[in-house]
């Protein structure tokens, strides 16, 4: 029945990550979906939480009594005895005694007067002659040499002090972290494919840029060619563009190198097998944004100093806990006798009682403890306070270096829209004679190279936007302010 319900729901989830895959664009988003289904970390802190769980509601069931079976099987090397014989010549000895003293008694009674010295005398010493010859010389066995028990011990927590109470709580915070410890992987895991996409779409840019240098260089190679056939140009002026083709495209191979690896690292981030294939289109584009500071609710949304605050509470749970060692422990207690056989004595069928434990004195270990969980808490609480300084520090440097960045983009676009119309007046210019083969190839190496410094522009700048998205505790956030353009 299990496999039968387990066999469709893998189908199904395979179908789904099949069509996600192979749908027509891998968008953000999709990446997004695919790593929270398949990544193992994130598989992992699921187990996480759900063992936490099961650890509270466990805790929240302590309350509950304890019953235990006990059984007991004992074999004795040699059976219960009574040593009569220690006890021999007390036994004769008080018999006789008390015989002569029963005969006085009842002598008295008829007469008014006590038995002669003699008599008594006389009936103490047949007494003792007949006890001492009918005393057992042998020792009794009390019970056989083995014997066997059984029943229930029940054993209900009334009051410990707190102990419970704090259990539970700890439990409780324990779980909550682990939601938390989800959310912070999530979070993370979000910014790493997030960075991972911009970069990939940063590498098909430039992979566009530098086909686009090639292509530029081939044709200029080919009219360099004709001016040479026409011998309007020195040879040299061939070669050296032949020369600038070749690194242009091993400037394109590197690119495109890079990309592959992008995207192995991709299919790693998002658990699918690394020869995957994603589609994943599109220059890197600049889209301005207004973004102001995050002030302190954003913040307080972070995982990470979320975590800070649970450890924090935890710490102070603990003091409680510390606190109630001090106190007794009061159960109450019970015990039911299911079998018993050749036991030497017989026990009750069953009983009741209430049993106090209390640790009077323990060398100070517990008033130990409860400093010691004191300046836990102290110092976790002052952790927090520098897991949050941290995170607005480190905010305030993402916004910071995203205004820098927009005046760098700002002026590199100015300087790029103006190297490609200088491209262009030194192309017609060639074409008219008024420029040489080696102005051109100038005009295009250093238009490449502003365009490059223009999209690593771009590229700084939106990851500072997906650092800022990650840092307010909202990876995927990062989604409203890319253009896709897909």
């Amino acid at each position: 029945m299990k496999n039968s319900f387990l066999y469709p729901t893998l189908l199904l989830i395979l179908l789904w990550n099949h069509s996600l895959l192979h749908s027509q664009n891998t968008t953000l988003q999709t990446c997004f979906t695919l790593a929270h289904c398949n990544n193992l970390l994130i598989k992992q802190s699921q187990h996480s939480v759900e063992a936490r769980k099961f650890a509270l509601n466990a805790e929240r069931l302590s309350m509950l009594p304890k019953v235990d079976l006990l059984a007991g099987y004992n074999y004795l090397s040699n059976p219960l005895t009574i040593n009569l014989q220690a006890v021999k010549d007390g036994v004769v000895l008080g018999s006789s005694l008390q015989s002569a003293n029963t005969a006085n008694e009842v002598f008295r009674q008829i007469t008014g007067q006590d038995l002669p010295g003699p008599v008594q005398q006389e009936i103490y010493n047949t007494s003792k002659n007949i006890i001492n010859t009918a005393y057992p010389d042998y020792n009794p066995e009390l019970s056989q040499q083995q014997y066997f028990t059984a029943g229930l011990f029940v054993r209900q927590p009334i009051w410990l002090g707190g102990k419970l109470s704090t259990a539970r709580n700890v439990a409780a915070t324990e779980l909550k972290s682990g939601i938390i410890n989800q959310q912070m992987v999530e979070n993370d895991l979000d910014f790493s494919i997030a960075l991972q996409y911009i970069r990939v779409l940063y590498l098909n840019t430039l992979n566009e840029l530098n086909g686009e240098t090639v292509t530029a260089f081939e044709n200029n190679g080919t009219f360099v060619s004709e001016l040479v056939k026409n011998n309007m140009i020195p040879p040299y002026f061939e070669s050296w563009t032949r020369v600038l083709l070749v690194q242009a495209r091993s400037r394109q191979n590197n690119t495109l190198l890079d990309r592959r690896n992008a995207f192995t690292e991709m299919n790693r981030l998002l658990g699918v097998p690394a020869d995957t294939t994603l589609n994943i289109p599109g220059p890197l584009q600049y889209r301005a944004t207004a973004i102001t500071s995050a002030g302190n609710s954003p913040v307080l949304q972070n995982p990470i100093l979320m975590m800070a605050g649970s450890n924090t509470m935890l710490a102070r749970i603990n003091i409680k806990g510390a606190r109630s060692l001090l106190l007794p422990n009061l159960f109450g207690v019970a015990n039911i006798n299911l079998y018993q056989k050749d036991l030497p004595v017989t026990t009750p069928p069953w009983m009741v009682g209430v049993e106090l434990q209390w640790s009077l004195f323990d060398g100070f270990k517990n008033y130990q403890r409860v400093r010691v969980s004191k300046q836990v808490a102290e110092e976790v609480s002052l952790q927090e306070k520098n897991t949050r300084n941290v995170i607005d520090s480190k905010i305030t440097v993402a916004l910071n270096r995203l205004s820098s960045i927009r005046t760098d983009i700002a002026s590199l676009d100015s300087a790029r829209k103006e190297a490609a119309v200088t491209t262009a007046l030194v192309h017609e210019r060639i074409r008219n004679s008024f420029s040489s083969p080696k102005d051109l190839n100038d005009a295009m190496i250093i238009r490449e190279e502003i365009e490059k410094a223009y999209y690593t522009s771009v590229l700084g700048y939106f990851m500072a936007l997906a650092e800022y998205c990650y840092l307010t505790g909202s990876a995927k956030q990062i989604i409203e302010y890319l253009d896709q353009q897909q």
